[in-house]
C-alpha cells in the first residue's frame, strides 16, 4: 500500500502562497469552541507552513449550513479563528471567498469563511474548485476526516491546483491505518455501535484480513438473535438477520456469551448467559466476565483496531464492558488504533485516550479506508504526482 502522493516536506515553501484544507469542524457552544481536539491536531501542519516562510490561507467547513452563498452566523468559523489566534498567538483575519478574491495584499495567515456557504461545494462544482485553486501556488490537503467526500474544497480544488500535496496529519493518519491493514499477523478488530447495517461491509472486509473480529453493542445483539436466542427488548435490526446468520459461520467472528440485561436503562442490570434473557429485558452491555476469556487474544495481538463502544456506555451502569475492552487494548503490546467520535469519548471515559498508539480524528473516512474503499481526495492527490 505504497502511498504515492507528494508530502509537505518535499516542497520548497518559501515565498509561496499555500491554500490549506483543514478539518476544523468542531462543536461550538455559546460562541466558543467546546472541544479543540481537531484544531490542536492541525497545529503541526500550520506551524510548519508558517515557519517555512509561506503565506497561508486556511479553509474548512463547519456543520451543515444552507449552501446559498450567504453568511450564516451560527455556522461561522469565527469561534474557530479565535481559538486559532490564541493557540498560534497571531492575529488571523477571516474573509468570505468573495472578499478574499478582492484582497490586494494577502496576509501571512488568513482564513476563508465556511466552505459550505458556497454554492457548489458539495457537488464538487468545477467553477468553485477553480476559484479556490487559483488562490494559491500550492494546495495542501490535511483534512483526512473529509477525504471521503468529493467536495470542491477537498477534491476539485486539488484537481485544478497547480500543485498539491498531503499535510502532516493526513499523512500520519494514512500511515497508522495502513499499518493496521498490512500487519495482519495476530490482528484484532473490536467493533461496537448500534447498527450492523452501517458496518456490515466493514465487518466483512476486516474479517478478510484480520485474525479476530470481536463484536459488541447492537451489532452483537443482532447476531445473538440470528443464532436463535430470544433477546427480549434488545436493540436488534430485524432486516439484517440473514446477513448476521452468514457472519456467524465465520470462525473469526466473536460475539459475547454472557451479557448485562435490564428491564430499564435506568436500573442496574443482571448478568446472564445469552440463552437466558427474559422477554421484558434488553441487552445493555457485554458482561466483563465474558471478556476475560479474550485476554490471551489481546496479549498476543500485533495490531488492534477499535471502533465503537460495546455497550450503552453513556450510562454508569453499562460502561463496564467498554472500559474493560479499553483497558485490555492498552495493556496489550500490540499497535492500537482507535477511531470514531463515540470511540474517542469512550476512551476518554476509560482514561486510556493517551495510552492508545493512534487516535484517528475521522469517523466515516476512517471506516471507508479500513473497508478498502477509495477516498476521492486521496485519489485526487495521487493523480497530481504524474
Amino acid at each position: 500500500l505504497e502511498m504515492s502522493y507528494k508530502r509537505l516536506n518535499e516542497i520548497n515553501l518559501s515565498n509561496k502562497s499555500v491554500l490549506l484544507r483543514l478539518d476544523l469542524n468542531t462543536p461550538i457552544e455559546n460562541g466558543l469552541v467546546a472541544n479543540n481536539e481537531r484544531i490542536v491536531r492541525s497545529l503541526p501542519t500550520l506551524s510548519y507552513i508558517i515557519e517555512a516562510g509561506a503565506r497561508l490561507i486556511v479553509m474548512s467547513h463547519l456543520g451543515r449550513p444552507e449552501e446559498n452563498n450567504s453568511f450564516q452566523e451560527e455556522f461561522s468559523l469565527s469561534p474557530v479563528v479565535k481559538e486559532l489566534e490564541s493557540l498560534l498567538d497571531k492575529k488571523i483575519p477571516l474573509h468570505s471567498l468573495d472578499e478574499f478574491e478582492n484582497l490586494s495584499h494577502i496576509p501571512e495567515i488568513s482564513v476563508i469563511e465556511n466552505t459550505r456557504f458556497c454554492i457548489g461545494e458539495k457537488t464538487n462544482d468545477t467553477d468553485l474548485s477553480k476559484r479556490l485553486a487559483s488562490l494559491a501556488d500550492l494546495v495542501v490537503m490535511d483534512a483526512f476526516a473529509t477525504s471521503h467526500r468529493a467536495h470542491a474544497s477537498t477534491t476539485g480544488v486539488i484537481t485544478f491546483s497547480s500543485d498539491a500535496c498531503a499535510g502532516l496529519l493526513l499523512d500520519e493518519e494514512l500511515n497508522a491505518l495502513s499499518k493496521v491493514k498490512e500487519e495482519s499477523k495476530n490482528s484484532v478488530a473490536i467493533l461496537g455501535g448500534a447498527k450492523i447495517s452501517t458496518k456490515l461491509s466493514l465487518i466483512n472486509s476486516l474479517s478478510n484480513y484480520m485474525d479476530k473480529v470481536i463484536l459488541g453493542g447492537g451489532i452483537a445483539n443482532t447476531l445473538i438473535a440470528a443464532k436463535g436466542y430470544d433477546v427480549g427488548k434488545s436493540l436488534v435490526e430485524e432486516t439484517m438477520l440473514s446477513e448476521a446468520t452468514e457472519l456467524l459461520e465465520n470462525p473469526k467472528i466473536i460475539i459475547p456469551n454472557s451479557v448485562l440485561v435490564s428491564d430499564s436503562p435506568d436500573k442496574p442490570g443482571r448478568i446472564t448467559s445469552i440463552d437466558a434473557i427474559a422477554e421484558n429485558e434488553a441487552i445493555f452491555d457485554v458482561a466483563p466476565e465474558s471478556l476475560t476469556s479474550l485476554e490471551p487474544i489481546f496479549m498476543n495481538a500485533g495490531t488492534i483496531l477499535w471502533n465503537g463502544p460495546i455497550g450503552f456506555f453513556e450510562k454508569e451502569n453499562f460502561d463496564k464492558g467498554t472500559i474493560k475492552i479499553a483497558k485490555m487494548i492498552t495493556a496489550s503490546k500490540g499497535f492500537s488504533v482507535a477511531g470514531g467520535g463515540d470511540t474517542i469519548s469512550a476512551a476518554e471515559k476509560a482514561g486510556v485516550l493517551d495510552k492508545l498508539d493512534y487516535v484517528s480524528t475521522a469517523g466515516g473516512a476512517f471506516l471507508e479506508f479500513m473497508e478498502g474503499r477509495k477516498l476521492p481526495a486521496i485519489e485526487a492527490l495521487k493523480e497530481k504526482v504524474n
